[in-house]
């Protein structure tokens, strides 16, 4: 069986038991996960190792590394969400994947400038992403925050928070889904963070940088 199918049945089902997902109609399921996760699949190279921060039921992560090889590891703070996309992962034999739950400011303690590249999809405002995803990149690495209609606003207001971080835009890619209008901001990281980022005690969230 395909293994998008697979994923959709098993999403469908544990969602029953817990709520994953807000979307369980299969077609939405396939528009509004699967391919509006791989609408960055073009950036993402065979061998790359590759950060998913608050990555839920494996969005985007789990779809692209269905369709590309790679190296991937998912974060998530919800440990219910973890065991699903380990779940998945194993039913899917996707090698080369794993998902942990922690937050990210306490796995950034041993994973700094790590990752060639960092994705998250509907997780915070870009102020606060930002200072969760960038520790975690190497110089020269790149950063995708997936984003709907209001990107350019976001990345307006997370300007300062970039300077201080050492991150510096690439593009704002537009994509029509279905009618849907989806923006992916891309961020490529040109110095060295600070240690002091990400801060602790939900700080990047309280007080955006």
């Amino acid at each position: 069986m395909d293994k998008f199918k697979i994923y959709e049945q098993m999403l469908i089902e544990t969602n029953k038991k817990f709520n994953l997902t807000s979307i369980d109609d299969p077609k939405e399921i396939r528009i509004k996960h699967f391919e509006d996760s791989l609408t960055i699949k073009s950036y993402i190279n065979k061998g790359m190792k590759v950060l998913d921060i608050g990555s839920g039921a494996g969005f985007p992560g789990i779809p692209l590394r269905i369709e590309t090889d790679f190296d991937l590891t998912l974060i998530d703070s919800v440990n219910k969400k973890v065991n699903f996309m380990n779940e998945v992962i194993e039913e899917l034999k996707l090698e080369k994947a794993k998902a942990i739950h922690i937050r990210a400011e306490d796995y950034a303690k041993d994973h700094r400038e790590e990752f060639d590249m960092v994705i998250s999809r509907a997780v915070a405002n870009l102020s606060t992403l930002s200072e969760y995803a960038l520790p975690f990149l190497k110089v020269g690495g790149i950063f995708i925050a997936m984003k709907g209609p209001k990107a350019e606003e976001e990345y307006e207001q997370a300007q300062s928070a970039l300077k201080i971080l050492g991150g510096e835009l690439i593009n704002i890619d537009t994509i029509d889904l279905y009618g849907n209008t989806r923006k992916n901001i891309l961020i490529k990281k040109v110095r060295s963070t600070k240690k002091k980022y990400p801060r602790g005690k939900n700080q990047p969230k309280k007080n955006p940088l």
